[in-house]
């Protein structure tokens, strides 16, 4: 141990290594040893030899270059994380609080909800023909011949019978006449009478639905004589409770 003002060692002093990052608080001084904690919510305790305090100036302990840390509780050496680039920062356990010197910034988390589209089949559609056999009624009108036969009696003792009238008689006699008549036949045939056109349309329509999102709020409460000093806080007033 040096006597660069080592006499001066009080509670309160901030420890720093010998390249100048803050190790912690001294917090107690024990038999040839120095108590140190850093850390705020989840504080760590550590032991530095009175042998490796360099010097104590400016409100400040400076170690020499080596210094051993060890746990306050077991004496294991701790081994010191490597100097990080910018600002000192460090991972405190538990929902990402991290420190920073002097400062404790503890992340707040929120859920957010976004619409995602997926297509998905719903069905199909079958088109088919089928044939369905109804009944028609067709009406039209038939002719046919028939033999109209009249008979004319002559009057006896005319005289203006005509010439030949009684050539052939008492002679057989037989003539054919054709009669005529119309049959209906029912002829088929296929017609166009409709089209069908098929073709897909895109139906629009508004999706509401209500989502429950959860969000972080700080909630920092005072407890025996702390005071708080919610000036600059700005979360809300969840951020400050009695």
């Amino acid at each position: 141990m040096t006597g660069d003002g080592t006499e001066a060692l009080r509670t309160g002093l901030a420890v720093r290594g010998a390249d100048g990052r803050r190790l912690g608080t001294l917090v107690g001084l024990e038999a040839g040893v120095l108590v140190v904690e850093r850390g705020f919510f989840w504080p760590q305790r550590f032991t530095i030899s009175r042998s490796d305090v360099g010097e104590v100036t400016d409100g400040e302990v400076r170690l020499l270059g080596g210094a051993a840390l060890r746990e306050s509780h077991t004496g294991a050496l701790l081994s010191e994380p490597a100097q990080p680039k910018g600002p000192i920062a460090r991972e405190a356990s538990g929902a990402g609080v991290r420190e920073e010197g002097d400062d404790v910034r503890v992340p707040l988390a929120r859920e957010d909800a976004y619409p995602l589209l997926r297509m998905r089949d719903v069905g199909a559609v079958r088109v088919r023909k089928v044939v369905r056999t109804e009944l028609k009624q067709l009406t039209v009108e038939v002719r046919r011949e028939e033999l109209v036969v009249e008979r004319l009696p002559v009057q006896p003792g005319a005289t203006a019978t005509p010439e030949g009238t009684t050539a052939g008689a008492f002679e057989e006699l037989e003539q054919v006449i054709p009669l005529w008549r119309e049959d209906v036949e029912v002829v088929k045939r296929a017609v166009v009478y409709e089209e069908v056109h098929l073709k897909k349309a895109v139906e629009r329509r508004t999706w509401t639905e209500e989502v429950p999102l959860r969000q972080e709020v700080a909630r920092v409460e005072e407890e025996g004589d702390a005071r708080l000093d919610v000036g600059d806080v700005r979360s809300g007033p969840d951020t400050h409770s009695h």
